[in-house]
């Protein structure tokens, strides 16, 4: 996946929701790279969704860089891990889905015949350690 991504010819098929996330570890120093998936959140940020551990390198360390359609970009990165702030992303964006998409789009699974309750998605986040990671892309096209 890396090697798909890392090359604009290459990642003009694949690219289009994924990218790669370049982070330095935060205890360790090591840089770590992590193909992800995006969506643009309509605000000019690229919004990536996650449960997982890699994601405590990003607390207190915005910056990182970002391999989007080929091209190696800086950008910073903004980590939410508070329910009460991830959960209203999490249900904007089954609205837009809608319920029966959802799931497989989001990666989570909606266990009631119904589109989740704010309070149901913030349990959700609580016992799966969901965040949202905001990310302002330098020089993105």
């Amino acid at each position: 996946m890396r090697w798909l991504l890392s090359s604009p010819g290459r990642a003009r098929g694949v690219g289009r929701h994924l990218m790669l996330l370049h982070v330095t570890g935060r205890r360790s120093g090591r840089r770590f790279v992590f193909p992800v998936a995006y969506r643009d959140n309509g605000d000019g940020r690229l919004l990536v969704l996650t449960n997982s551990p890699w994601r405590a390198n990003l607390r207190d360390r915005p910056d990182v860089a970002v391999t989007l359609g080929g091209s190696h970009r800086p950008a910073r990165a903004h980590l939410v891990e508070d329910p009460d702030r991830v959960a209203p992303v999490y249900l904007r964006l089954i609205e837009e889905a809608g319920p029966a998409k959802a799931g497989r789009r989001l990666g989570i699974r909606i266990n009631v015949p119904r589109p989740p309750t704010l309070a149901e998605l913030a349990d959700a986040v609580r016992r799966d350690g969901l965040a949202v990671i905001y990310l302002d892309v330098a020089d993105r096209p």
